[in-house]
C-alpha cells in the first residue's frame, strides 16, 4: 500500500482549496424569514361626496378641516380617475417582505399594496439599507393596488397635479427598510416546495384587448420548517388588483389582501372560520397583467359560501376572488401537488436598461416633475430617455423574473399578432416567447418589479393611429400609458440575455 505525504503547508493549502470549492457547490443551511408591516396612510380631513361621483370638488362637496390648517389634506387614491380622496379604511395596506439566504447569497423581496413604485424610489431604498445586513439584491414590488394612495404622481387633485405625499413616501421607505431587518431577524432553516396550480373556474380573468392571451396559472413557492409547518409563501398570479373599482373611497388591499388572509389565517365570513389556512406569511406577486388582465366591474363571480353570483364591484367581490385563489392553493397543498426543491441555492442576474420615452403626456409629466424619476437626454430621438431595470433570480428549481411594468401576456407565453390597423406592418419582434426560455421547473414572472413604466406592448400590435386594430371603432387602451413602441423590444432582449447568462453559472 502506498501512502502519499504532503508537507504541512501544502496540506493546509489543499484543505483550504477543497473547503472553498465545496462551500460553493454545497452552500450553508438554506434559510428564510418573513415580515409584515402596515403601510396604511393616516387620514386627516373628512369629506362628503355630495354628487356621488367619487371625486372631491371643493365647490360642490363638503369637507371638515380637522387639523385647522385651512387646506384640504387628502390621501389621493390611485388607479382610476383624479380627485378620488379616501374617506376611510376598509383594511390595512401592507408591506410583506421575504429574505431568502442560502449561506452564500442573501436576497430581499418586498411586496407593497401600492399602485406602483418608480425606480428612483427603489434605488433610494436600496441605498439606505445597511451593508452589514448582507443583502446582495433587493426586489421592490408593487401589487398594483388601485385602492391605495398615489405613489407615482398620476392621480392627484387635477390634471398634471401629483397626488404623491412626500412625507408618506419617506414613511414608506422607512417601513420597507424596517421590514427587511425584521425578516432578517426572523431567518430560520427552511425547506422549499413548488407548485403550478391551474386557475379555478371561480376566478375568471378577462383580457380586454385582442389578441386574447392570458397567463393565468397560479405559481406558488412554499417555505416550511422540518416539522412541516409553513413559514411563508410566495404567490404569483396575474390580475389587476382592482375588483372594488373606481367608486370605492375606502383604502383596501383588495383581492391581494384577501388572498393573503385566506392562505395564512383562514377563510372567514362574518368572523366565522370556514376553512383553515396553511399558516405562515403570504407574499403576493402580481403576474403578467398587460392588455388589462382583470375581472371587470360587471363580470360575474360566484361565491360558494353566499351561494350567489356577484356582478357589481364591491369588497365582497374582492373577498370572493381572493378567497377562491387561496382555496386553490390550499387544495393543491392538500392534494400533495407541491414538489420539494432540494438544496436550493440562489443566483441573481440584473441589469440596467435604457428606454426611450416616446409618449408625449408621460414626457410632459416627467419634465414637470409630476412623475418623480431620473431622466437622460439625447441629441438623437427619442430625446428623453429613462433608466429602468430587469432581473432574473434563481432559487433552487424556481426562478423569479422582474419586469418593470405591465407585460402583455403574449410576450410571455406566445400569440403575438400583427393585426390589420397596427401602426407597424412587421412580424412579431419579441420572440421567442419568454416562458419557452426559462430553464427552471417553475418561473414566477413579477410585474411592477423595481419600477412602474406602464404597459409593455408588442411592437407589431402597437396602435396609436387610426384605423384601429381588429376593426375597432375607437382607440384601444394601452398606448396612452406606455413609454413607446420599442419598450417591449428592449425588455425582451435584455431578459433573454439574463436568462442565457444564468444557464452558464
Amino acid at each position: 500500500m502506498i501512502f502519499f505525504s504532503f508537507p504541512k503547508s501544502r496540506l493546509c493549502i489543499f484543505i483550504t482549496f477543497v473547503f472553498v470549492l465545496t462551500s460553493q457547490i454545497y452552500p450553508d443551511e438554506f434559510k428564510v424569514g418573513f415580515a409584515e408591516l402596515s403601510i396604511t396612510p393616516e387620514l386627516i380631513d373628512e369629506w362628503e361626496d355630495i354628487n356621488n361621483d367619487a371625486q372631491f370638488d371643493p365647490d360642490i362637496d363638503k369637507w371638515t378641516d380637522v387639523n385647522g390648517n385651512n387646506q384640504f389634506d387628502a390621501v389621493w387614491m390611485a388607479g382610476f380617475q383624479n380627485k378620488r380622496a379616501a374617506q376611510g379604511v376598509k383594511d390595512d395596506l401592507m408591506a410583506v417582505t421575504a429574505v431568502i439566504d442560502d449561506g452564500l447569497n442573501r436576497i430581499g423581496i418586498i411586496s407593497a399594496d401600492t399602485i406602483g413604485l418608480m425606480r428612483k424610489f427603489v434605488l433610494s431604498v436600496r441605498e439606505d439599507v445597511p451593508t452589514e445586513w448582507g443583502l446582495d439584491y433587493i426586489m421592490v414590488h408593487a401589487t398594483h393596488n388601485h385602492e391605495g394612495p398615489d405613489t407615482q404622481g398620476l392621480w392627484g387633485p387635477g390634471f398634471l397635479k401629483s397626488g404623491v405625499d412626500e412625507v408618506y413616501m419617506e414613511q414608506l421607505k422607512t417601513a420597507f427598510i424596517h421590514s427587511l431587518k425584521v425578516a432578517i431577524d426572523n431567518l430560520e432553516p427552511a425547506e422549499m416546495s413548488l407548485a403550478l396550480i391551474p386557475t379555478n373556474p371561480l376566478t375568471p380573468i378577462k383580457d380586454k384587448r385582442r389578441p386574447i392571451v392570458i397567463d393565468d396559472d397560479i405559481r406558488a413557492i412554499l417555505f416550511s420548517r422540518p416539522d412541516g409547518s409553513i413559514i411563508g409563501s410566495l404567490i404569483n398570479f396575474g390580475i389587476h388588483v382592482e375588483l372594488v373599482w373606481d367608486k370605492n373611497l375606502e383604502l383596501t388591499a383588495d383581492v391581494a389582501g384577501y388572498l393573503r388572509k385566506g392562505l395564512s389565517e383562514g377563510i372567514y365570513y362574518n368572523d366565522q372560520l370556514i376553512r383553515a389556512g396553511l399558516g405562515g406569511t403570504t407574499l403576493w406577486l402580481t403576474g403578467n397583467i398587460g392588455g388589462l388582465m382583470t375581472s371587470g366591474p360587471t363580470d360575474p363571480i360566484y361565491d360558494p359560501i353566499l351561494k350567489k353570483t356577484l356582478t357589481k364591484p364591491s369588497h365582497a367581490k374582492a373577498r370572493t376572488y381572493g378567497y377562491s385563489l387561496a382555496n386553490s392553493v390550499i387544495d393543491a397543498f392538500k392534494a400533495g401537488d407541491f414538489k420539494q426543491s432540494p438544496k436550493p441555492s440562489i443566483t441573481v442576474n440584473s441589469t440596467e436598461i435604457e428606454l426611450g420615452i416616446e409618449n408625449f403626456m408621460l414626457s410632459l409629466g416627467t419634465l414637470l416633475g409630476v412623475i418623480d424619476t431620473d431622466l437622460k437626454f439625447s441629441l438623437m430621438p427619442p430625446f428623453i430617455r429613462y433608466l429602468s431595470e430587469v432581473a432574473f433570480i434563481q432559487i433552487g428549481d424556481a426562478s423569479i423574473t422582474g419586469v418593470p411594468g405591465e407585460l402583455y401576456p403574449e410576450i410571455a407565453v406566445g400569440g403575438i399578432e400583427n393585426p390589420i390597423g397596427a401602426d407597424y406592418d412587421i412580424t412579431p419582434q419579441e420572440v421567442p416567447h419568454l416562458r419557452s426560455q426559462f430553464p427552471d421547473k417553475l418561473n414566477l414572472m413579477v410585474n411592477l418589479a423595481n419600477d412602474a413604466i406602464g404597459y409593455i406592448i408588442p411592437k407589431s400590435e402597437w396602435d396609436e393611429d387610426a384605423p384601429w386594430i381588429y376593426g375597432e371603432n375607437e382607440e384601444t387602451y394601452g398606448e396612452v400609458v406606455s413609454l413607446g413602441p420599442n419598450t417591449a423590444l428592449v425588455i425582451h432582449e435584455n431578459l433573454i440575455k439574463l436568462i442565457e447568462e444564468s444557464k452558464t453559472k
